[in-house]
């Protein structure tokens, strides 16, 4: 019997010393060799693999039962060792996959959970899904549209009229930041920064964070705005005025009054810019106006109107000049001078030409007597003067004559010529006056209407002469070669001076309790000069 590695050999048979008889025998003995091997082979494989059972009491089965165990050891080991690499790979698997769940929900390009902007919350969403987010948000209230109501008149402050500016980018890029930045208290733990985001995350959806745009505005817009409502509100009042006047019966009509209103623009502005400030963006804003009363109603000067003074001069018999007298005095009449206006003589009556109607007449140029276009309407101002000064009207413009007039006291005329001499005089009162002035039957008047000086008051002018200068008794003689020859003629008349100061008198009940001077006139003292050739 073989051992278990030993190698099958077939045993050779002897063959003759022959070659003929061992060629022969060859062929006969060995023409089955091939078959014994084979079978042999087979029988030796299936005793191997099926080897026959040994009882248990034998050595050999010992032996097979020592080396039975020590291969089911091994498979055991084995195995464990397999079970151990797979919970292994199972155990470090599982820890990545975690990671990878992890660094999936960090790595999102969206704004962390909890996040809210103006209260709409935009966790979830990309920057660009948030701003759409917040501009529907401000179609909750509209856009802005601040209603201003003062009395019964409303605005409405729109986008239009007030551009507003959201700093919503900024914003948004500061939500998108949360949870994506580390924190200098995670230094001194074993927090890594990715599992610091990835808390922070898990942190702001238990713990929402509000954040808030700003809107920013034009402050100068808003206080233009202001202005225009403070102007379409606030008005003058508009006192009572002379509608009529009926010459026949001196009597009048009269324009109602109007108010006044006025509201305070910088409170108005301040409104505004609160509401903006506290994102009150449909707010309203009600203001009443202070009314501002009339200071002259109609009813007062129906009450008072009436004459408060009046002055007449003598005109000449010279046509000319009176024509001029009438066309100044209807220049002059009908005119209204309300309270602080004032009223001038060449406004009045514009420059006195040909065109208007004006004729030549005696007029004073270069302490001469001429003959110019308008001579004569210097004795309407004259007149004018004195209605007015009696009326107590401030003067602002007077000058008198060259020499003193023939129609007025010394010191109580006034003369105009156009456009550098003008008489001007100012309403200081707090009620109108109106001016009649008229020419008729050689007479010039001017009556001023107005509210009563008061009960048994009255203003008069008084002059007082300061000082006379006559003129030397020698005349002066100037050649004149324009003249025919031996022709002398007077060029200027010798003319006393004088120096008169106006006083307005103030008396109640015909008694003066007051004097203040009005004006001081100097006529130049006037040498006689004769012209010859």
């Amino acid at each position: 019997m073989r051992g278990k590695n030993e190698r099958f050999t077939p045993a050779r048979p002897a063959y003759p010393d022959d070659p003929a008889e061992m060629a022969q025998r060859s062929q006969e003995d060995w023409a089955d060799y091939p078959d014994m091997v084979y079978q042999a082979q087979e029988a030796e494989e299936e005793a191997f693999l099926n080897p026959p059972a040994i009882p248990p009491e034998t050595p050999a089965y010992s032996a097979r039962r020592r080396m039975n165990g020590g291969w089911a050891l091994t498979a055991l080991i084995c195995l464990g060792l397999l079970c151990l690499m797979v919970y292994s790979v199972i155990s470090l698997r599982k820890p990545y996959d975690t990671f990878r769940q992890k660094a999936a929900k960090v790595n999102q390009d969206v704004i962390a959970q909890g996040i809210y902007v103006d209260g709409v919350h935009v966790g979830g969403k990309t920057k660009e899904q948030a701003a759409q987010a917040l501009g529907g948000a401000l179609t909750v209230y509209g856009g802005l549209q601040i209603v201003i109501r003062v009395d019964d008149e409303t605005w409405v402050v729109s986008d239009r009229e007030l551009p507003l500016e959201r700093n919503t980018d900024a914003v948004l890029d500061t939500a998108y930041a949360v949870g994506r930045q580390g924190s200098r208290d995670t230094l001194a733990t074993r927090v890594t920064p990715f599992e610091y985001r990835y808390r922070h995350l898990y942190h702001t959806a238990a713990s929402p964070v509000e954040l808030h745009t700003v809107v920013t505005y034009d402050p100068e817009k808003v206080r233009e705005l202001a202005g225009v409502i403070e102007n379409r509100i606030n008005r003058d009042p508009v006192d009572a005025q002379v509608a009529t006047f009926d010459y026949e019966t001196r009597t009048f009509t009269f324009q109602p009054e109007q108010p006044g209103r006025k509201i305070d623009g910088n409170s108005l502005y301040n409104q505004l810019i609160s509401a903006l400030d506290r994102r009150d963006y449909r707010g309203k804003i009600v203001m009443n106006s202070q009314p501002i009363p009339a200071k002259v109603t109609a009813q007062q000067l129906a009450d008072s109107f009436s004459l408060i003074s009046t002055y007449t001069t003598q005109t000449t018999a010279d046509g000319n000049r009176n024509n001029n007298v009438n066309l100044a005095a209807n220049a002059v009449t009908n005119k209204v001078v309300m309270p602080g206006e004032t009223f001038s003589f060449n406004q009045a009556t514009g420059q006195r030409t040909a065109e208007k109607g004006y004729l030549p007449a005696a007029a004073i140029l270069g302490g001469a007597t001429v003959d110019e276009i308008g001579g004569g309407v210097c004795q309407v101002s004259s007149t004018l003067f004195n209605a007015a000064a009696m009326a107590d009207m401030t003067i602002l413009k007077r000058t008198p004559h060259t020499w003193p007039s023939n129609y007025v006291e010394k010191g109580r005329d006034a003369t105009v010529n156009w456009p550098t001499l003008d008489f001007a005089f100012c309403n200081d009162r707090d009620t109108p006056v109106f001016i009649v002035a008229y020419y008729r039957q050689r007479e010039c008047t001017v009556e001023i209407y107005g509210c009563s000086l008061g009960s048994g008051n009255s203003i008069t002018l008084e002059t007082q002469l300061i000082s006379v200068t006559e003129p030397p008794v020698e005349a002066i003689y100037e050649q004149n070669p324009e003249l025919p020859p031996g022709t002398v003629q007077e060029k200027k008349k010798p003319r006393t001076g004088y120096v008169v100061d106006t006083y307005r008198v103030y008396r109640h009940n015909g008694v003066e309790y007051r004097r203040e001077k009005l004006c001081t006139s100097n006529y130049q003292m006037i040498q006689q000069v004769i012209e010859y050739n």
